[in-house]
């Protein structure tokens, strides 16, 4: 997760905002801003923080800041915040069809989370809708989505909707059968045990993996593709849940990933105090 070329000041910032609790990160976020601002800039682009970044220092100004720099980060902001918006109903509106259609289906990834985690202020980037069905419902699924507009692409499981927005001009949706990782024991087991969120204002609920399922899947997947975004969605996730032991390797990597940045972690996977500030 680490660019070598990146300067210090900007991966603390970085590793601040990922961690996002704590007198500290004021300090350090507006340091590198206002010392390191290009290093900080292309640090959170290469991250994909740049939206974490923009909704930190919009809610916790830095009044010496350049107003073009904060201009540019608020509507990259409000650009993030309307495609999760319009991907939010469109995964709302597929999962709808989905279980109307009987096949029982939750969202993953970066949509599963933006709303629990970053209170759907566009703070978490994501590219796509990540759906987990049974791999017997895959033929329904496919019928399913091919009424709600899209067509399958080249990459297997990767479906496409036009949609005639020039802000967000494509939904791209990723259709899994499979766990991508061994976050959980089995996919029928995380389908039944599967909670469902609102999100005004929606009136259909978001089929989302209940709380432990969730931090286990999150601390694989960063085994398996270490990234900042993932690292700060399962800090905010242990800060809610204890994942539940046994934990599988993939799990107990991910969370190797988690103590190398931050080593005051205890050394197995816990539920995180919210005073504990060991970003250093």
């Amino acid at each position: 997760m680490t660019d070598q070329r990146t300067d210090r000041l900007a991966e603390d910032a970085v590793r601040a905002l990922c961690w996002g609790a704590g007198a500290e990160i004021h300090t350090i976020i507006a340091r590198a801003v206002l010392t390191e601002l290009g290093a900080a800039l292309e640090q959170t682009v290469r991250s994909k923080t740049l939206c974490l970044l923009a909704a930190y220092l919009h809610d916790h100004p830095v009044p010496e800041l350049d107003r073009t720099v904060t201009r540019f980060l608020d509507h990259t902001l409000r650009t993030n915040r309307y495609k999760t918006y319009a991907c939010r109903a469109a995964a709302l509106a597929d999962t709808a069809a989905l279980r109307t259609a009987g096949v029982a289906v939750v969202v993953l990834g970066g949509l599963s989370v933006e709303h629990t985690l970053y209170a759907s202020t566009g703070a978490r980037q994501f590219s796509d809708i990540d759906l987990l069905i049974a791999p017997g419902d895959a033929e329904r699924a496919h019928a399913v989505l091919r009424a709600q507009g899209y067509q399958p692409s080249q990459d297997k499981g990767t479906w496409t909707r036009q949609t005639g927005d020039p802000i967000a001009p494509l939904i791209i949706l990723d259709l899994n059968a499979t766990l991508p990782c061994g976050a959980a024991d089995d996919v029928p087991g995380l389908l039944a045990r599967r909670i469902e969120i609102a999100v005004p204002p929606h009136g259909h609920p978001l089929p989302v993996p209940e709380p432990s399922d969730a931090v286990h899947h999150t601390l694989a997947r960063l085994a398996n593709r270490p990234r900042w975004a993932l690292a700060a969605d399962a800090i905010r996730q242990l800060r809610a849940t204890a994942p539940p032991a046994p934990h599988c390797a993939d799990v107990l990597a991910g969370w190797s990933v988690l103590r190398s940045h931050w080593p005051l972690l205890p050394a197995a996977p816990a539920r995180l105090p919210a005073s504990e500030e060991p970003h250093r």
